[in-house]
Parts: structure tokens; sequence; C-alpha cells
């Protein structure tokens, strides 16, 4: 009797032993498989408090740059110049509103920056006292007209009137500030009577009385503005970051364009605004959010820069401070993992595939 007890005993101690070594491939089916979390680092992001930065916001308030292996450290630059400054010298990573002509002038004189994707184009207004008489581009001649010099709008309207054939030494007294703020400033103190102005100054015309007599989208409307640009070092040692970078980003355009309300509370939060004027900011102008990098844009800022004189842009190749592959990797990867989002499919691959098409070679 004790040894049969014995026997079974020592089979129980066994049939325990082995129930606890049991390989993980033979674990039940229902047992959750944690996925390892990516840490690629930190993203450090420049960008215009007055404009704001709605696709980061929502990024970071849904969660998606942590979902995508990295975290968002925002440092806000109220000029072009300075942010563009700290970002040739490796103090940011990334610059998100500053413009197309001011990184493509810094690139003229030595800076090696990549622009590898898109925020803002158009929205951005001209304005000037409300008796001021307006019926086109005649308009401006003979007046005095503050502009922020090296700010995309200001070259986008000197390019409208010299393609209407005035001539800017003589036709109209251009007024040269270094900020939007001063040009505003010079509007309403009457020293100058038009404001070639940026999105982040809308407000303050509204708020001055000041009316809009037309938008840089009139004066062209093929032209680009703010797009995301780096240290073309930056883009190419960390491939993998500037990719989850741009995959965030996209996905918070599709959640802006999908649910408007939210994005207008996110943005009034984060740009501590009240609910009306940060509708009025995000969806009152005459802007158009995009992603996507619109190199055709680009290269022509570029060429315009070329006609204007405005920089010396002899023996530089601007396509190689252009990257849109970083923004094709990050969609193909959406693509890949929301196979039914047609907004990522279809909208957003149509979309880069016509702005660009040079590139392309199409």
């Amino acid at each position: 009797m004790k040894k049969i007890l014995a026997l079974l005993l020592a089979s129980v101690m066994i049939f325990g032993v082995a129930a606890c070594s049991k390989p993980a491939e033979e674990a039940p089916e229902d047992t959750p498989v944690v996925e390892e979390v990516k840490d690629l680092g930190t993203v450090r992001v420049g960008s215009n408090p007055g404009t704001g930065n709605i696709f980061g916001y929502i990024a970071m308030d849904k969660g998606f740059d942590k979902e995508e292996g990295y975290t968002t450290e925002l440092i806000p630059f109220d000029n072009s110049t300075d942010a563009l400054n700290a970002l040739q010298a490796d103090k940011i990573d990334v610059g998100v509103n500053f413009g197309t002509a001011a990184p493509l002038t810094f690139v003229t004189k030595g800076a090696d920056f990549t622009i590898f994707g898109g925020y803002v184009s158009g929205g951005m207004p001209v304005y000037a006292a409300e008796d001021f008489e307006y019926t086109g581009l005649e308009s401006f001649v003979g007046k005095n007209v503050a502009t922020p010099r090296a700010y995309t709008p200001d070259i986008l309207w000197r390019s409208a009137m010299m393609n209407a054939g005035y001539d800017l030494a003589t036709d109209v007294n251009i007024m040269e500030f270094k900020k939007p703020a001063e040009v505003l400033a010079a509007v309403k103190a009457g020293q100058a009577d038009v404001g070639v102005g940026t999105n982040s100054t809308y407000l303050g015309v509204k708020e001055s009385g000041l009316k809009v007599l037309c938008w840089t989208n009139d004066l062209d409307p093929a032209a680009v503005c703010c797009r995301q640009v780096a240290n073309t070092k930056w883009v190419n040692e960390n491939p993998e970051l500037a990719k989850a970078y741009i995959k965030s980003l996209i996905r918070a355009e599709e959640v802006f364009y999908a649910d408007p309300e939210y994005a207008v509370d996110i943005f009034a939060e984060y740009m501590e605004l009240d609910r009306e004027k940060a509708e009025l900011l995000l969806l009152g102008t005459n802007q158009e959010l995009w992603l996507d990098p619109k190199s055709d844009g680009v290269q022509d800022m570029w060429q315009t820069l070329t006609d204007l004189q405005y920089a010396e842009t002899a023996g530089i190749e601007v396509t190689d401070h252009i990257n849109i592959d970083v923004y094709k990797a990050a969609l193909d990867e959406l693509i890949a993992e929301y196979p039914d989002n047609e907004y990522f499919s279809k909208t957003l691959v149509e979309r880069y595939e016509t702005f660009n098409s040079k590139l392309l070679g199409k």
C-alpha cells in the first residue's frame, strides 16, 4: 500500500513539473500577445504659436506620436528667421510653419535643409483699412505696402505684381519688416497703406477693424506655404523616426477632416483661444491643410525666387532639398494597416501623384 501511494505521489509531482514547464507555443490561444513598443526617441518640433500646429496637436492628444514610437517636444518661435537659425544649429529637429520661401532662401545661403512634408497652403491675407478701395493689383500702385521679408506671402505678392507687369522698384513703395506682427502694427499706425500678412496675424487684422483685400490663394492658387523642413542629415540618419513622425501626422490629418469640431476644440486648447476665435483661425481662413509635400509647388517657388532675383539660386539643385519618399513610405504603411480607409488609399494617393508629378516623372 505504501508503495502504491508513493508511486501515485511521484506521478503527481512529475505531472506538475511537466505542466509548469509547458512550452510557450502551447499556451492557450486566447493568451494576449504583447507587442514590443517602439522607442525611436524625441522629435523637437519648432512651430509658430500664432499660427498653431493642428496636426501636431491632434497627434499628441490622440497619442499617435507615442503609438508610432516617438515623443513630441514643441518649441515656439514667433518668426521664421529665428526658427530656421535654430534648425540649422540643431536646436530643433523639424520646423513646421515657417513657409517655403524662407527655408529655400536659407538653402541658397548654405543651409542643408530638406523639405519632406507639408502643412498649409494659402490662407494668408493681404489687408488694409476699411476705406481702402481694392479692384485688383492695380490698387497697390503708388501705395506703401508693408511685407515680412522672406516670408512666403511676401514672395507670392511680389511675384503676382511682377507677372502683372508692374515694376516693384518704381510702381510701389515696399516696406520690409522682420516679423508679420510688425507689418500689422505699421498698417494699424497708418505708416503703411497695405499689409501682406500671414495666417498668424489674421485674428489681429480682424480685431483691428482692417479688411482682407485678397488671399495668397487668389494671387497664386497653386502656391504652397508652410512645409515640414529638417536638416538633410537628420532625415537621412533617422529614416524610421522621420517616417513615424510623418505617419502620425497623416493620421492626424485624417482625423481633422473627419471630425473638424474636435479639431477646433483641440486647437482652442493648445492655442489658449476661446472657441470662436479658434474656429475662425482654423476653419475661417482661405487655407488648405495637407501633409502632402506638394513638391511641384516647392519647385515653382524656387523658380519664383530666381525670377525675382530674390536669392542667388545658381548652382543649386532644389530637388536635392526635397524628399517625397518619406511621405510615401509613411502613407504605404498606413494603407497596409488600414486597407479599408479610402482617405489613405484613394484621396491621399491621388493627391500625391497629382502634386508631386515632376519628381514622379509624370
